[in-house]
């Protein structure tokens, strides 16, 4: 077994190495005080590998990025190398720098870099992959587990710290509501922004004067004013994702309903799930901060109150002012630029408002054409296409022979037949690895041969359990479409009687509703059609 172990060890000596230096440091990090700037680590693994006589090939850097994810750009960049053998070696100045999540650090170390065959060294840990008797390699779980902690309680340290400062009314976000800036010598303070004050004035003006968000979104645009996310884009490091940077029916409202512009700070809306990713869920109200008379109010709290007082007043009048919700909203979508299609009215008759549907793109920016149909024509057309359906489907073996692909019984019968070979496949393996596991331990055989001949069974095995997954979903969407074609018939038979038609049921019907610039409908359904 030595013998194995000395030729191993010379065999790693001979070999040429051509090393990537994996950098990273993050604004936690920057926070801690730790000393890990990116110079000092560049200077410092450098020296190593040149004494080592190794191929300094490259240096891979990600400043300013979290350890608790391994989405950054030049890991990302590190491994597409590392795949086209441009570098068989991994250093880092310690295991925190290659990541301080200890699920993902550890799939890297025990798994990825040996079956890659790269040899991944953590200088100041000890750790070095090739090196069979390094104790330091059998404690990385430990550190890697340490690791982590240290990022959940710097994480929990940050919140912490926010937290207090929202209590005590300084401001947190990233970026400033728009009418407002930094204070340069206090960046939790917010000053009134001279360059867009009057903006923030004007709006409110123009609602009380009457105006709706639609007609105070249009002169913004018409007049060729930055919409917030713009400006934002252009005076600070903010990304804009707005499809065309001008003003939206819902920036506007966001305006008029944002308490901050009456010199009061509301923040805390939002919480993070999990300090290894970025989703976060809204919380209720109550649950929220809000400290007055932090900073300069632009609008004064009559006027706030009056205008929510107004919007309130307004969607209610909204939603009641039609008999009838419209029908097919949220299902329309032009032909030609795949945008939604909305509704607008166009005059009335007798007494009843008469709406078209019509590219939003247009109508909000006047992008595309309007497309513009009828309402109560696309209505009839969509109603009178499932009748024929509904008509059709009477004889209900009819009805399920034609609308679905029906699964053979041999199929299924085959599916489960496998699943429960793989099943059994999956318990020999487990066995036999325990097995080789178990010989290890009595030193039957060494810590190589273990893992060369756990290597195939270990490949195997994932196979087998990627094709389980697979067909065990096969099988539940099988059972799931059964389920599917009985609702349809239930909901389709019910078209017979156009009063029962509702929302509801047109949007499990309907998958989407295509209209061109000359009215032609194309009606896409969740199911497959029967004629």
């Amino acid at each position: 077994m030595f013998a194995l172990i000395d030729n191993y060890s010379k065999n790693i000596d001979k070999k040429i190495y051509n090393a990537g230096l994996y950098l990273r440091i993050s604004k936690e990090d920057e926070i801690s005080g730790e000393s890990e700037s990116i110079t000092n680590q560049k200077d410092y693994i450098s020296r190593y590998v040149i004494e080592n006589g190794w191929n300094l090939t490259d240096i891979y850097i990600d400043d300013g990025y979290t350890g608790t994810n391994f989405n950054r750009p030049e890991f990302k960049r590190m491994l597409k190398d590392l795949e086209a053998k441009k570098i068989n070696m991994v250093i880092t100045k310690d295991m925190s720098r290659l990541g301080r999540d200890y699920i993902d650090t550890g799939y890297y170390i025990e798994r990825y870099f040996p079956e890659h065959d790269i040899r991944y060294i953590a200088i100041n840990d000890g750790i070095d992959t090739f090196a069979l008797n390094n104790s330091n390699n059998d404690m990385s779980p430990f550190k890697s587990v340490m690791n982590d902690m240290y990022a959940k309680d710097i994480s929990k340290k940050i919140r912490t710290s926010l937290s207090v400062k929202k209590r005590n009314g300084e401001y947190t976000g990233a970026f400033t509501p728009y009418g407002y800036i930094k204070d340069p010598k206090d960046k939790n303070k917010l000053l009134v922004d001279p360059d867009t004050v009057g903006i923030v004035k004007r709006i409110y003006e123009m609602y009380v004067g009457g105006q709706s968000f639609r007609q105070i979104q249009t002169t913004l645009n018409n007049e060729g004013i930055l919409s917030p996310g713009a400006y934002k884009q252009q005076t600070t490091t903010y990304k804009n994702t707005s499809r065309y940077g001008l003003w939206s029916f819902e920036g506007v409202k966001q305006i008029l309903i944002n308490r901050t512009y009456t010199g009061d700070m509301t923040q805390g809306k939002f919480v993070k799930l999990s300090y290894k990713i970025k989703k976060s869920k809204q919380l209720s109200k109550d649950l929220w901060v809000t400290v007055e008379n932090t900073h300069e109010p632009i609008i004064d709290i009559d006027t706030f109150e009056l205008v929510q007082k107004m919007i309130a007043r307004n969607a209610s009048f909204d939603f009641t002012d039609r008999a009838k919700p419209h029908l097919l909203a949220g299902l329309m979508y032009c032909a030609d630029c795949g945008g939604r299609m909305t509704f607008m009215q166009s005059g009335q008759k007798d007494g009843t408002k008469i709406y078209y549907a019509v590219c939003s793109s247009y109508k909000r920016y006047k992008k595309c054409t309007r497309h513009s149909i009828k309402e109560t024509d696309l209505e009839a057309c969509v109603i009178n296409d499932l009748k024929q359906i509904s008509e059709y489907t009477i004889n209900r073996e009819k009805f399920l022979e034609a609308i679905k692909d029906k699964p053979k019984k041999s199929k299924t019968e085959t599916t489960e037949k496998e699943i429960k070979a793989i099943e059994v496949k999956l318990q020999e393996i487990k066995k036999i690895i325990k097995s080789l596991y178990e010989d290890k331990i009595k030193n039957i055989i060494d810590e190589t041969t273990f893992m060369e001949l756990t290597k195939d069974y270990s490949k195997e095995r994932d196979q087998l359990q990627t094709r389980l997954v697979n067909l065990e979903e096969e099988l539940k969407k099988h059972t799931e479409q059964k389920e599917k074609n009985n609702d349809m018939y239930k909901m389709i038979t019910e078209f017979l009687d156009l009063e029962n038609i509702n929302k509801t049921m047109l949007t499990q019907l309907i998958e989407k509703i295509v209209i061109d610039e000359n009215r032609n409908v194309e009606i896409k359904y969740r199911f497959n059609k029967p004629f």
